[in-house]
């Protein structure tokens, strides 16, 4: 049955659809195979290779490579990209693009520039999952991408576990050549669901036509030879700048969604836009009308109950980018040419989600568990203080009620999260020839990359407590020193009272007061000196009887330095920005790695009856990392072919990922999440048994009085942090491919690949919802001990570790994850004579395995086909992008039709799997449909120097599948950036070069 989807694909693919990524007016772009240093003639590696040429860049209106890369089937989207949502700024830092390889992280996704290392992007300690920026990637010097499947450490050192994404520039360019784009988003909001489901709570819903995300891009790019052509110096400057787009100007994001099992769909939203709860005795649940406390929910309440994180949060991402630099190289001798590297980036990034605010139990200067309201506080009624219980006497003598405030800071607007990244890399380097089939390169490398982050319009904890203690002074209001006399009450010099009590009651002034900021600053460095040999011994006779050429060889040394620094200031540190999700952490730390390696291609029979080529290969590389130890990595593959137009091929890989920086260092800190949303132990009525609950460490008294407090916001919290004893992973990959081009279909070239990549000693953390129903269900002291409620309260929400309530997410070496799947390519060209030319073709993927054991003798779920909180990722089993490209009679002219196409998944819920269902089945999003997105462009070479493109992408403006907030994340918009989130894009560019 999983092979349907592959038998359609490849026969349509021979009527229908997009080449091998590119459309080459000239011929049919080879698929490329590479992954070695080797350096022989007419070489190909055992390992597939997928390309994409610079053309898909026009066709695709891309001046951003990540979002060009992220079309292919091979790499899943993440958070990490153009698209933003409300994400915790601590734990999913943003203002930066990744590549994530098979779905397996993007710290497992090694990226090259001309096959020399990029270094991760981003400093902050809250990223579990650091990746190289590709941001940084100028898109209008890139000559192709080179994306190689499987582990490739053997070639390329540690981090290559899912593959290598190379990115390969052009480097001899002479002549000036200016180039501009410009793109908008428009999306019809026509989603019945969401204007029947928005009108009851009020939440204005986005009528008509949305034209926004206008994204404007220019660059010059400067080419001279010189020295008789024996120098060339190519540099560039680009400019980007791109509009947000938020959430409540689309109609599938305009509320938090929120769904039954039965499929019944409403929308979602904190019930802590102005709520107050008895913190101690949970006797009452109320909100501020007028100047009264009336039950909770009540209507006619202003602002509603109901409070829609969703109208302030943005999708797509506010960022200005300015890059630039130049590549160089001088033959000095015949045998020397040094060249040199250097790339710059200043991007600026701005994201917005929904206002701070006084979160329930999320207080850490009060020594109990919510915030202190002192009854004699003149802002409240008679009414007011009878509703929580001040008794006359508490009332003279000004004692102070401990409550849970649930209110947002809507008169101060929306959190804002400033990324400023700015990143160096310079390469010198020395290569040529030197004696008979010899081949040299010796570099050194200097990489940097700074992040500012400002996180601005926080409420400070610390204010909030001195606001909300207020007495006369004087005859007027005022904060007041805690414990003063009630007759000779002291004020607190600056701070203005918090009336939160009364409907309009917060001054500006008060706001102004509470407002607060916090900062982190971090730099990451990356220094490596590195050289290779490489050479033909076939020059010197040393070859097999049976072959034609000699035996292939490389070899080299690397020495590597990591290091990171970030500091985040007091604020950060201390936790006082309310709603920013946990302290931030500061590191300071390095690894250093000193590797050898090796790699031969050995030809065993070449050009005898049957056998065209027979080779096999294999390399091996030895690393020693000054935290790890010592680690060994090793390949070997074989190719064969019968003749000219078939070639098998396989390989098998040992690759080794160290831990990182941040895996090893970064010190314990509790933070917010939405991987679990709420506790089953929690309120009068849990949804778990009283012995369940006692496996998670609630006591039988809490349990039977139902006064755990769940989780505020559809977010429990979680325990991130680094651990020193951590091991390296192992990954074990194989391949088996087959490329064929028949002679009896001219123009026509297929690949068809199986890879496994099997990684064992997994550094990660063991899934929160996991370890929370692994505990409820089994009681296993694995699952359990990760399980820390709350000191006071019993609860699994906290501000710090000494008090506990979250759950343990640091990382761990767990059990083992499998990643396994068929990749096709397929390209045809057929020529029309007087009509011109067709190509078309197919770049494929049919996920077979996504196998994850979270725990060592734990149970081994498999995610391929599914999607949820414990997946993460939506990982549909068949995936392609296909393109056919007409070049049109008038040879200037060339049109293009792309169709991408994500496959069917299934709610993980929905499952027999007792690790991901759990019970949680739904009717509403039980399964996501396969989708399908059209794109249309046109190049047009108006003369030989200038050239104008155009087009359409997500021609139909297929709005994305809808999914619980609370599984696609919380104040997300409501689906994945998997699909398209902001509806069709509409380009238009133009290339002028000058020669």
């Amino acid at each position: 049955m999983r092979l349907k989807p592959i038998v359609i694909s490849l026969a349509m693919a021979l009527v229908a659809v997009t080449g091998a990524r590119a459309a080459d007016e000239e011929g049919l772009t080879e698929i490329v195979v590479t992954g070695t240093r080797i350096i022989s003639p007419n070489l190909t590696s055992a390992s597939p290779v997928q390309v994409v040429s610079s053309e898909e860049f026009k066709l695709q209106g891309s001046n951003d490579v990540a979002k060009l890369l992220n079309n292919l089937p091979q790499l899943f989207q993440n958070s990490q990209n153009d698209f933003s949502s409300n994400s915790n700024p601590l734990s999913s830092p943003g203002g930066m693009s990744t590549a994530n390889l098979r779905g397996l992280g993007a710290q497992r996704t090694l990226v090259l520039v001309d096959g020399r290392r990029l270094g991760i992007g981003d400093a902050n300690t809250g990223n579990n999952n650091p990746g190289a920026n590709l941001d940084q990637i100028p898109a209008q010097l890139v000559e192709r991408i080179d994306v190689v499947t499987g582990g490739a450490s053997a070639v390329y050192g540690s981090d290559a576990v899912s593959g290598v994404v190379n990115f390969l520039m052009k480097r001899n360019f002479e002549g000036i050549q200016f180039d501009g784009q410009f793109s908008v988003n428009q999306h019809k909001n026509d989603n019945e669901l969401f204007k029947r489901i928005t009108a009851p709570p009020g939440i204005p819903y986005p009528e008509g036509n949305s034209w926004d995300g206008k994204a404007r891009d220019a660059s010059i790019i400067i080419g001279t030879n010189g020295f008789d052509g024996r120098a060339n110096v190519t540099a560039y400057l680009q400019y980007r700048e791109l509009d947000p787009v938020y959430q409540r100007d689309r109609d599938y994001a305009s509320c938090q969604l929120n769904t039954s099992n039965l499929g019944v769909a409403n929308c979602a939203g904190s019930p802590n836009s102005n709520e107050f709860v008895d913190n101690l005795n949970g006797n009452f649940d109320l909100t501020v009308v007028g100047n009264q406390f009336l039950p909770y929910p009540q209507a006619g309440s202003s602002p509603p109950p109901l409070f829609n994180s969703n109208g302030f949060a943005v999708i797509g991402r506010d960022d200005k980018r300015i890059s630039a630099g130049a590549f160089a190289h001088f033959d000095v001798t015949d045998s020397a040419t040094v060249y040199t590297d250097f790339m710059f980036m200043n991007d600026r990034s701005l994201t917005t989600i929904a206002p701070s605010g006084l979160f329930f139990n999320s207080n850490p200067y009060n020594p109990t568990t919510g915030v202190l309201v002192n009854c004699d506080n003149p802002f409240l009624s008679a009414q007011q203080r009878a509703a929580i219980t001040c008794t006359a006497g508490e009332i003279a003598t000004g004692v102070s009620k401990d409550l849970a405030i649930g209110r947002r800071n809507v008169e101060g607007g929306g959190r804002q999260s400033d990324y400023q990244h700015e990143n160096y890399r310079l390469v010198v380097g020395v290569e040529g020839d030197v004696w008979s089939g010899w081949h040299y390169d010796a570099y050194g490398s200097y990489y940097r990359s700074t992040l500012f982050q400002g996180n601005n319009n926080y409420l400070s904890n610390a204010r909030l407590n001195n606001a909300l203690i207020v007495r006369n002074v004087n005859g007027a209001p005022a904060c007041v020193v805690p414990g003063s006399p009630v007759g000779a009450p002291v004020a607190i010099p600056g701070c203005v009272p918090y009336n939160i009590f009364q409907t309009g009651g917060v001054t500006p002034q008060a706001v102004a007061y509470l407002n607060s900021a916090g900062t982190q600053y971090g730099t990451v460095t990356q220094k490596i000196a590195a050289a290779t040999l490489a050479g033909d011994l076939g020059q010197y006779g040393i070859q097999l009887p049976w072959a034609d050429n000699g035996v292939g060889v490389a070899g080299g040394v690397e020495y590597r330095n990591d290091a990171l620094k970030f500091s985040p200031d007091e604020a950060s540190i201390s936790g006082d920005l309310s709603g920013f999700g946990g302290a931030g952490t500061a590191i300071d730390n390095g690894i250093d790695v000193r590797e050898i390696y090796g790699e031969f291609l050995l030809p065993l029979i070449q050009d005898a009856p049957g056998i065209r080529d027979l080779s096999l290969e294999g390399g091996y590389r030895y690393s020693n990392y000054s935290t790890a130890g010592g680690v060994d990595t090793y390949k070997g593959g074989l190719k064969y072919s019968p003749g000219n137009d078939l070639q098998f091929r396989a390989t098998y890989q040992r690759a080794v990922r160290a831990p990182n920086i941040i895996e090893l260092f970064n010190p314990a800190s509790v933070t917010n999440t939405s991987d679990v949303s709420s506790d089953p132990c929690a309120g009068p009525t849990p949804t778990a048994t009283l012995a369940q609950c006692l496996l998670t460490g609630v006591t039988a008294a809490q349990y039977n009085a139902g006064s755990i407090p769940d989780c505020p916001s559809g977010q429990c919290s979680v325990l991130f942090g680094g651990n020193a004893d951590l091991k390296p992973e192992t990954a074990d990959s194989i391949s088996f491919g087959v490329t064929l081009t028949p002679a009896f279909l001219p123009n026509f070239t297929a690949s068809i690949d199986y890879y496994r990549i099997k990684i064992d000693d997994v550094i990660d953390s063991t899934p929160l919802d996991v370890s929370l129903d692994g505990c409820l269900d089994t009681g296993a002291a694995g699952y359990c001990s990760n399980i820390v409620r709350n000191s006071a309260n019993g609860s699994i929400f906290g501000v710090a570790i000494a008090s506990g309530g979250y759950i343990n997410g640091s990382s761990v070496n767990i059990a083992s994850q499998v990643a396994a799947g068929i990749d096709v390519q397929l390209a045809y060209k057929l020529e029309l004579s007087s009509l011109g030319t067709v190509t078309f073709g197919l770049a494929g993927s049919y996920l077979d395995k996504v196998e994850k054991t979270p725990a060592t003798g734990a149970h081994t779920y498999d995610c391929a086909g599914l999607f949820g909180q414990t997946c993460e990722n939506v990982s549909p089993e068949w995936r392609h992008s296909l393109r056919a490209s007409w070049q049109t009679p008038i040879p200037s002219l060339l049109t293009s039709l792309q169709w991408r196409y994500i496959g069917p998944v299934t709610w993980e819920g929905n499952t027999d799997d007792d690790t991901l269902s759990a019970g949680r089945t739904d009717l509403f999003y039980g399964e996501l449909g396969g989708h399908n997105y059209f794109d249309l462009s046109a190049t047009w070479s108006v003369t030989d120097s200038i050239q104008v493109r155009g087009g359409v992408n997500n021609l139909l403006d297929k709005s994305p599948p809808l999914v619980e907030t609370a599984v696609s994340q919380v104040g997300g918009p409501n689906s994945y950036p998997t699909y398209d989130l902001l509806g069709r894009t509409l380009f238009v560019g133009v290339t002028a070069t000058l020669n």
